[in-house]
């Protein structure tokens, strides 16, 4: 009887046990299906759906707690490589969990290393140099050199892309030098890359290039390296296109692409597509500019890239920008702001303002340009103070990692006292050991004293060095910020003043020629007087549409110069608007108007001007002038609007007389005359003196006879 019982016990074990190890096992094989799928859709570049069933896949084994950690470290490492960034953080995350729970400790400094790579390209420095940390410690502790310099090649990337530029060169050095002696080719070549990286964003072109070409001559040894070799001729690509040699910078992004595409890294691969975007802008080619920037950003944006999009929208920016195309300038600069805003990247809303104030400014609109200027000082000081909040966390962190050091020395003290005490018991020797026990405190009292004055030195040391260095970098701030001053006061074309400076010095000006005027016996000795003259230079729109506006740019860029050839260092020279130019003469005379007039026109017309083609074209310009103000008024307003409105007619009047000449108001008369001019009665003059370039004052178009 009982030994029946005792198999119906065991019928009924092997019927439970049976279906449930069957479920185990179909489980298993389920899962495993799974990751090969996720694979297959990732090899096929298929990555939505790759993404929606690896977040599948990583659910099943949370739910059945089977996770392979081996598994999703390598998924994390294969979406990471696809630019996936997000997803590999949960794939990744997932397998340093299971790592952690097994006790694995060798094996968790992979997975923290790439997690720092993913939080890095997503921009999120803090969380990327927590994980750098957490795998030093482990490396130390395992006493890994290969892992710590692994690690120190990405501290030095982030380091570099946070602008700490000391620190990136020193760790990657650090890395470089185990690399070199352990003859590992390939991460030589890494560092070397990094290093001249760094080099080339303090525009140390020289050093970047030298660095750049030993990585191109060892990666040439390595099979498989053409993924780095393809970023190396990136770089050297920049390099050239930064020294404006813009044929080898072509061709050395083009040969970056061919490599590129061979080692399928798509990141580097879009990086590279800004880069020959910027160059082919600055060659003329803005519609294939534009169009390679557009694909970049599309990528960037499917793949959340924010620092790509960052670039990518950056540079499509400076194209409108660089095309006249103010309006979509705008509204990429706009939308690069909002995103960078969202993101906090103080830099990157600097970038952005500093491309609507270069608009505004050329579409003449210093309002908004004076709005713009604002908030980028309020941002350079914001930036300033988390630049000071970083260095105060970079000492913690370090303060932090001693306090650590310690740690793991006071734990290995705690082992030796303990085997001494199992030594004494097996002795009995109280007394020996009490002296031992006393000796050895008191020398570990004298050199924990030793060890923490010593500490305290290299924070004092290292604390001044970052003193020294926020002050040099507050220094740049100042020095850019004046230079910023500097260029919303002056045309970004020509380099010649602009309406807001005018405005600036005209009333002084005035009330100075006004009282010099008032309180002078002689007036036409005196150079006291203050003239005006307005320039356009003739037929400017055939030559835009004859030659383009590329060239046209050049004509307005040497025009500018002959300008400051004819006039007089002391003289205001003012870009107006368009091919439009304004010269105001301070501290001279006014009969002197007609002869400034004519060595202007004559200047221009004996000058050819370079606009790229076989042969260098000629000009000619018309010209009005009068004394500012013609006449006798004390408000300021008044005065500009008269003049203005009188030099714009006298030049009006040249060009219906034939252009390549001059007509102006040399002075006006407070007593009528017998015969009144058309400009005198126009400007309620009561009779003026005029002076012209044309045959007589009678053969003077004025724009009223027209009308008429």
């Amino acid at each position: 009887m009982v030994r029946q019982g005792a198999n119906i016990a065991q019928t009924l074990v092997f019927i439970i046990l049976i279906p449930l190890a069957s479920a185990i096992a179909s489980t298993t094989s389920d899962l495993s299906i799974r990751f090969d799928r996720v694979k297959q859709l990732l090899v096929q570049a298929q990555y939505s759906e790759a993404e929606t069933e690896a977040i599948l896949l990583h659910e099943l084994a949370l739910q059945h707690n089977d996770v392979s950690a081996d598994g999703f470290l390598a998924l994390g490492r294969l979406f990471q490589d696809a630019s996936r960034f997000e997803v590999a953080k949960v794939m990744l995350s997932t397998a340093l969990e299971d790592y952690t729970r097994q006790g694995e400790l060798d094996k968790m400094t992979l997975p923290l290393l790439y997690l720092a790579i993913a939080e890095r390209h997503l921009g999120n420095y803090s969380s990327a140099l927590s994980f750098i940390q957490r795998g030093m410690s482990i490396a130390q502790v395992a006493q890994d050199q290969s892992a710590i310099a692994q690690l120190n090649i990405e501290l030095g990337i982030v380091k570099q892309e946070m602008g700490e530029i000391e620190d990136a060169l020193s760790v990657f050095m650090q890395a470089l030098k185990f690399f070199r002696e352990g003859n590992d080719k390939y991460q030589t070549s890494v560092c070397l890359l990094h290093i001249g990286d760094t080099y080339l964003m303090i525009d140390n072109y020289s050093l970047a290039h030298t660095y750049y070409q030993d990585a191109i001559e060892i990666i040439e040894q390595v099979p498989l390296g053409q993924g780095l070799s393809g970023k190396l001729y990136s770089r050297l690509g920049e390099l050239h296109f930064n020294n404006n040699d813009i044929k080898n910078a072509m061709t050395s992004l083009e040969k970056s692409m061919t490599l590129l595409r061979q080692g399928d890294d798509k990141e580097a691969l879009a990086e590279t597509q800004i880069l020959l975007a910027k160059v082919l802008v600055k060659n003329g080619d803005l519609e294939k500019g534009r169009e390679i920037l557009q694909e970049a950003i599309a990528f960037a944006i499917d793949s959340a890239q924010d620092k790509l999009i960052k670039e990518g929208r950056l540079a499509l920016a400076h194209a409108y920008l660089q095309e006249h195309d103010y309006e979509q300038a705008l509204i990429h600069a706009r939308q690069g702001t909002v995103e960078a805003r969202t993101q906090k990247d103080l830099r990157g809303q600097l970038s952005f303002l500093t491309v609507q104030l270069s608009t505004f400014v050329s579409l003449g609109d210093f309002e908004k340009a004076l709005d713009i200027q604002s908030v980028i000082q309020q941002l350079r000081e914001a930036l300033l103070d988390t630049q000071n909040k970083a260095a105060l966390e970079g000492l913690q962190a370090e303060i932090e990692l001693v306090r650590q050091s310690h740690k793991f020395e006071k734990l290995e003290e705690s082992k030796r006292l303990a085997l001494a005490e199992a030594e004494r018991e097996k002795l009995q020797s109280t007394l020996f050991w009490s002296m031992s026990l006393a000796i050895l405190l008191v020398l570990f009292l004298v050199w924990s004293r030793y060890k923490q004055r010593q500490q305290t030195v290299l924070l004092r040391s290292e604390v001044k060095r970052q003193t020294l260095s926020l002050q040099e970098k507050n220094d740049e701030l100042e020095r850019a910020y004046r230079t910023l001053e500097e260029v919303s006061l002056r045309d970004p074309l020509t380099g010649l003043y602009n309406r807001q400076y005018l405005e600036s010095q005209l009333p002084a000006e005035i009330k100075r020629s006004q009282f010099a005027a008032n309180h002078g016996n002689d007036r036409t000795d005196n150079k006291t007087d203050l003239l005006c003259l307005l320039i356009d230079i003739d037929f400017f729109k055939k030559i835009n549409d004859t030659y383009g506006h590329i060239a046209g740019d050049k004509v307005l860029t040497g025009f500018a110069q002959v300008l400051k050839e004819a006039f007089r260092p002391s003289d205001l020279i003012i870009r107006w608007g368009g091919e439009e130019f304004l010269v105001v003469c301070r501290y001279a005379n006014r009969e002197e108007l007609p002869e400034l007039a004519e060595r202007c026109r004559d200047l221009v017309a004996n000058t050819l001007f370079d606009v790229n083609l076989t042969s260098p074209i000629s000009l000619t310009c018309s010209i009005g002038f009068s004394l500012l103000p013609p006449t006798h008024t004390e408000e300021f307003d008044t005065a500009w609007s008269q003049t203005f409105a009188v030099v714009d007619y006298a030049l009006y009047a040249a060009k219906l007389s034939g252009r390549n000449g001059w007509v102006g108001v040399v002075e006006t008369y407070d007593q009528e005359r017998s015969q009144r001019l058309p400009i005198d009665t126009k400007f309620g003059f009561a009779a003026s003196r005029l002076a012209t370039s044309f045959n007589n004052i009678a053969s003077i178009k004025w724009p009223d006879s027209l009308e008429e």
